[in-house]
């Protein structure tokens, strides 16, 4: 049977064709993303192994909880800084050779232009403290001298090059102070690269930069080269003896890895969003496998009966079906994983073209490799696994008869386990959605919630395809033709269309969560903001606004009041929040504050306010007293002084300013509410003038904020809306595969048809309208189960500001529409192959 099993596979080339391309699809994607990832993983740990190359510890306050850099807080936020005098200590410990303290932050630079001074995408200048010893110093100079007193500065060679910057040259830097003109005395690389990552390296003196950074005398960390003859464990010992309690001493392999940790764990979210689209294009194409295999042991019924008729058991022909299934699969996975590296190597190359990422070659780990070919293989056996079984019951006097058929299963089984499965599938979601946010149990719920209305699908597919083919049949026979071929056969219809069904219904939930999202936001946004104008970054890169913006914008015409925005990260024991700070006189006259008990004047005693879900869940009042935890200050008590509204601008905790400031090592706003004495287009002419020397600063009325949050949101939900278009692809094959196998089931028909007097234009027109049905019958009922999802959603979120539902009805016209003409397309292949076939042969095909 392994050899009939394998001819059989090979003799029908473009079935195999179209059947592992729905695997070939989902491994790609899945292969692209590990091996992508890994590739840039390894790239991120050879770029921080070579930044410690030349020092043996590190010293460094401990940090009071687990979190990232790359919070609300900024870089440089994610610990307490280290004073001066721990320097001093340091650097009498015994066996330390040399020792230098670390300062890094952001800045921005302007040339004599005007023109802002970035690496790619626009995002902002790292800054650093220049270390003179070349052994600690990550950075190595390739013109000039490193900046030697006040006002001189480095930059990296890659900048100077692209930038046309000389020794010599004055460029203005702009911090937390006022704009200030530093002179390049020198460039630097980054080991054999010229920059770290494509980005702007920018060297100052440590005096200067702790300046411009609002902290004098503070370091990130202290970095240590051990003297000649001790070894790194003395070397902890020694400094573990000597420094002040709440300090650390690590290796600086140890440090390397806690760095690339940290850009690690942004690969790693980034891994997990697309591994979740690969799956959800596997699972789409598993509906394709399923239907293909479910037609094909249909067709050879005959085949099937004969080999039952020879002696072959019910086994032996089951496995032969399982033998086809697992070529297909195999051969697809080894293809997708074949492609997925090829993708894998051009988003690397793409990558490299503005980021210096190390040219080592790509990282496929042997696990990537078994995983692709395993899940593929394993996804396309299990999908064939029910038509397989169903081959096993050809009884042998079929192969001597024309009119025995496969017998069906149950409609009374298939309704129990389609209602069954819906109702597991839903309460599953739901449970997941309404608790602490279980997405593996909530994507398990929705894709048994899926399979359920599948398995369902035929109940209800012939009374929708007649309903969605009565227009049809006022083009006269063809028409009828079509709606018949789409209602007689409900099982292969509604098998057909569900793979479609899922794509389209993964898309109306994503439609419907984020018209809710942008609806509830756009009217927070609205209704918040009672600024005329907001100033905010334009600037890429997650760039905020320097602190010495907010002068410079209350010293133009016409200000009357100003308030700026700030984020700082803290914990509430294991939990992480995020508080807004404003100006607690000012910014309750700018934004709008639906106080439930208390008032907004407690933020001028230095309280916090909480909203309403905060307050409910940790049991808040007026008088509580708050533990936050920030990441460069350790635990800070507060007092609750009331709670508000649920404000998707605002956040859950709201406090003011001083709080921020007094506990981030580097502050910046991420925006500046403005009120004018009478707005116009003079004024924000005048406020764009007062903020022209800050990069990055963009004047909008309150009307163009609220459309650029909006914007936002509507950009990744268009990211969103291509990554699924992958499954819906798949889905534009299934329904090609099962129109060309379509077309041989009924070879006999259609040769009857041509008989009689059809025309191959009138045939295509069949082959054509059923494409169409089909497609619409899977969009209709994808968008229903979407848009209920994703009112679900909305629903289950509306804690977290999105409590306003919004029915997306243009997405939905927009994909009925392309929904007709996905069935024009998927039927061109399939009517062609109809329309050629010989007319005395087809009607001679028993």
């Amino acid at each position: 049977m392994w050899r009939t099993a394998r001819k059989n596979a090979f003799a029908h080339k473009l079935r195999l064709a179209l059947t592992a391309l729905a695997v070939v699809l989902g491994v790609t994607f899945m292969a692209g993303t590990l091996v992508l990832t890994a590739t840039v993983k390894q790239s991120i740990d050879g770029l921080v192994t070579q930044a410690v190359s030349g020092y043996t510890a590190v010293v460094r306050a401990k940090e009071p909880y687990s979190t990232s850099q790359f919070g609300g807080g900024g870089i440089g936020n994610a610990r307490p800084l280290t004073p001066d005098a721990v320097l001093t200590d340091v650097r009498a410990v015994p066996g330390v050779s040399a020792a230098d303290g670390v300062v890094q932050g952001e800045v921005s630079l302007v040339n004599a232009d005007g023109k802002v001074v970035s690496g790619h995408g626009g995002a902002p200048t790292e800054a650093f403290s220049y270390v003179p010893d070349r052994q600690l110093s990550q950075f190595k100079l390739r013109s000039g001298h490193g900046p030697e007193s006040h006002g001189q500065m480095v930059i990296d060679a890659n900048t100077a090059k692209t930038k046309h910057i000389t020794l010599g040259q004055k460029l203005t830097v702009i911090s937390n102070q006022a704009p200030e003109t530093f002179t390049v005395v020198g460039t630097v690389g980054f080991g054999s690269s010229e920059t770290i990552a494509g980005a702007t390296i920018a060297l100052f003196t440590p005096a200067d930069i702790q300046q411009l950074l609002g902290k004098p005398g503070e370091y990130q960390q202290i970095d240590i080269a051990a003297a000649s003859g001790t070894s790194t464990a003395t070397l902890l010992a020694n400094l573990s003896a000597h420094i002040p309690s709440g300090y650390e001493a690590i290796t600086s392999q140890q440090f390397a890895s806690d760095e690339a940790s940290t850009f690690n764990s942004i690969i790693n979210t980034f891994n997990k969003v697309l591994l979740a689209f690969a799956f959800i294009a596997l699972f789409v194409g598993a509906f394709l496998i399923y239907n293909t295999f479910n037609i094909l042991v249909g067709q050879r019924t005959k085949e099937l009966a004969l080999y039952r008729a020879l002696g072959a058991g019910r086994g032996q022909v089951t496995g032969s079906v399982v033998v086809e299934a697992l070529l297909t699969g195999l051969i697809g996975s080894v293809l997708g994983l074949g492609v997925g590296v090829l993708l894998a190597a051009g988003l690397v190359s793409l990558f490299r073209s503005f980021l210096d990422l190390s040219s080592s070659g790509l990282v496929i780990h042997p696990a990537t490799i078994i995983l692709a070919v395993v899940l593929g293989t394993l996804i396309t056996v299990l999908s064939a696994l029910g038509p397989a079984i169903r081959s096993s019951r050809v009884p042998p006097v079929a192969a001597m008869r024309d009119d025995v058929v496969v017998a069906e299963s149950s409609l009374r089984r298939r309704a129990i386990l389609g209602i069954v499965l819906s109702i597991l599938g839903i309460v599953l979601l739901f449970a997941s959605i309404s608790g602490s946010g279980n997405l593996p149990g909530a994507g398990l719920g929705a894709a048994l919630t899926f399979i359920g209305v599948a398995v369902l699908l035929p109940f209800i597919c012939a009374p929708l395809a007649r309903i969605i083919g009565s227009p049809l049949r006022l083009t006269g026979i063809t028409g009828h033709l079509s709606q018949e071929n789409a209602t007689r056969n409900p099982r292969r219809t509604a098998t057909t269309s569900a793979a479609l069904m899922i794509g389209l219904a993964v898309v109306g939930a994503v439609a419907t969560l984020a018209a809710s999202a942008t609806a509830s936001f756009g009217a927070v946004f609205t209704n918040t903001v009672k600024a005329n104008y907001v100033v905010v970054s334009s600037g890429g890169g997650g760039a905020n606004l320097a602190t010495s913006i907010e002068p410079a914008i209350s010293k133009a015409p016409d200000v009357l009041a100003t308030s700026p925005v700030a984020l700082a990260d803290f914990h509430v024991g294991d939990t992480d929040h995020t508080l807004t700070g404003i100006d607690p006189t000012t910014g309750p006259g700018l934004l709008d504050i639906h106080m439930v008990s208390g008032s907004t004047a407690a933020l001028g005693q230095g309280e916090v306010l909480v909203d309403t879900q905060a307050a409910k869940s940790d049991h808040y009042v007026i008088g509580s007293k708050i533990a936050m935890d920030f990441a460069s200050t350790g635990i800070r008590d507060y007092t609750i002084g009331g709670v508000y509204k649920i404000n998707g601008l605002l956040g859950s905790y709201l406090g003011p300013l001083s709080i921020v400031t007094s506990n981030t090592n580097q502050v910046s706003y991420i925006a500046v509410m403005i009120r004018v004495s009478s707005a116009s287009k003079s004024v924000q002419a005048g406020l764009s003038k007062a903020v022209a020397e800050f990069p990055r600063a963009s004047v909008k009325t309150a009307a163009q904020y609220v459309a650029a949050q909006k914007n936002m949101i509507a950009n990744a939900v268009r990211v969103v809306d291509v990554l699924l278009g992958f499954s819906i692809v798949i889905a534009l094959f299934g329904v090609i595969n099962t129109l060309v196998l379509s077309v041989l089931e009924r070879t006999h028909e259609i040769g009857l048809l041509r008989a009689v007097g059809m025309l191959r234009r009138q045939l295509r027109r069949v082959i054509r309208g059923e494409a169409i049905i089909v497609s619409v019958l899977g969009a209709v009922v994808g968008l229903v189960l979407g848009v209920g999802f994703g009112v679900a959603l909305v629903h289950a979120v509306s804690s977290s500001g999105i409590g306003q539902v919004a029915i997306p009805y243009r997405t939905i016209v927009a994909v009925l529409i392309l929904a007709v003409l996905f069935g024009i397309f998927a039927a061109i292949f399939p009517a062609r192959r109809a329309a050629r076939l010989d007319v005395l042969r087809a009607v001679s095909t028993a």
